[in-house]
């Protein structure tokens, strides 16, 4: 079967799944176009490792051979006291710098299918179509929104809002976010081979490097471009009861993120023993203010992932720990599953639209759950020992 014309699908989100989202609807032939709220795209992260399905998916959309060129494979997690003493090693798979990927999905998106500086305040719909207001007084419409706007999704709020003024909204999901972990990333800038050698190897390794007396744990990896990956990361010493009234509007408790505060976390690790030569604060320092970032490592798999012609897709739905690149290979899963079901679809009504958005829960909440709980198991593993 081939698509039914004159479907349009506006995508909220200019992230990882929102992009990769483009690409698919791109070469299954159905229209779509991606609203960004930032005015600027600004990739996040250090690096990041994708599920071997969405690798052999990416090679089905040709995009596998530029994804090997700008990664390393990798050949494995080896895990070290604090002083460098071996403890185990775990096997893995390619891993790359994570603004890299963003990078290279937005490059395949075509001209004119992404726009900027758009900030959703409001999805109406009919029988017949949706539409999506801008805080600039902008409208789109289209046949169906797809919601790939993160862990803090305003698509997810503003469905849940509509939800909850008609008792519709399960309870689960008017909870907040669960966390009691947090991290800095970060990812240096260029490093002298001469003086870490590893840098030099074609393939590269994830070192672990765990607290012998304090939870904060540390890991670190080489990537392309002679640059190196961290984390330092433990239990989250202003954690709140989920009862506290001060919490986000977005569903998560927000603690305000200075420079500072990736200084106090990053001083437990001080006295750490670099694998690759030097000290871990020497990696830190050569780190660029702007390619740090604080992380909270929370979680929520979400019961209502669609209503109408509304339907959520990778963090907008399971926000998942981010270790191995869970979170981005469970929402281009999502994308694929969806894309799929989309070229097939007999028609776009509001009924074939809900068939469509409840086989995808069925298809995909399973996995996303189990992937859910396979992160948050190693996250305790290195954060809680």
């Amino acid at each position: 079967m081939a698509p039914i014309p004159g479907v349009r699908v506006i995508i909220i989100g200019g992230g990882l799944a929102g992009l990769t989202m483009g690409i698919m609807l791109d070469q299954a032939g159905i229209d779509y176009h991606i609203l960004e709220q930032a005015s600027r795209l600004r990739p996040l992260g250090t690096s990041i490792s994708l599920h071997p399905v969405v690798i052999d998916l990416m090679s089905q959309l040709g995009l596998i051979d530029d994804l090997y060129k700008m990664s390393k494979p990798l050949r494995g997690i080896t895990v070290l006291s604090a002083h460098g003493r071996r403890k185990g090693r775990i096997d893995a798979r390619s891993n790359k710098r994570r603004p890299d990927l963003h990078e290279f999905l937005l490059s395949k998106i075509p001209a004119g299918k992404l726009t900027t500086g758009k900030r959703v305040i409001d999805i109406t719909e009919t029988q017949s179509d949706v539409t999506v207001t801008c805080m600039d007084e902008t409208t789109y419409v289209g046949s169906l929104v797809i919601g790939a706007d993160g862990a803090y999704s305003a698509t997810r709020q503003i469905m849940y809002q509509k939800l909850k003024a008609r008792n519709l909204l399960p309870e689960s999901d008017k909870l907040l976010m669960h966390f009691d972990k947090q991290c800095v990333v970060g990812m240096t800038c260029p490093l002298d081979p001469a003086k870490y050698p590893a840098l030099l190897d074609e393939s590269c390794e994830v070192k672990v490097l765990l607290g012998k007396d304090q939870h904060t744990s540390m890991w670190m990896l080489p990537l392309k471009g002679n640059r190196l990956a961290w984390c330092v990361g433990g239990p989250d010493p202003h954690v709140m009861n989920d009862d506290d009234s001060s919490q986000g509007s977005h569903g998560s408790r927000n603690r305000d993120w200075y420079p500072e505060t990736a200084v106090e976390i990053c001083e437990d690790v001080r006295n750490f023993k670099c694998p690759y030569g030097g000290s871990v604060m020497d990696i830190i320092e050569a780190t660029p203010k702007d390619l740090i970032s604080k992380v909270l490592l929370e979680e929520k798999l979400f019961r209502t992932w669609y209503s109408g012609r509304v339907v959520l897709v990778g963090d907008a739905c399971h926000k998942i720990v981010p270790f191995f690149g869970q979170g981005a290979s469970q929402a281009i899963l999502d994308c694929a599953c969806l894309v799929n079901m989309f070229y097939n679809m007999s028609s776009d009504s509001t009924a074939e639209l809900t068939s469509i958005f409840q086989k995808y829960v069925d298809t995909r909440s399973e996995t996303a759950r189990v992937a859910s709980d396979s992160s948050r198991e190693f996250a305790d593993l290195i954060y809680e020992q």
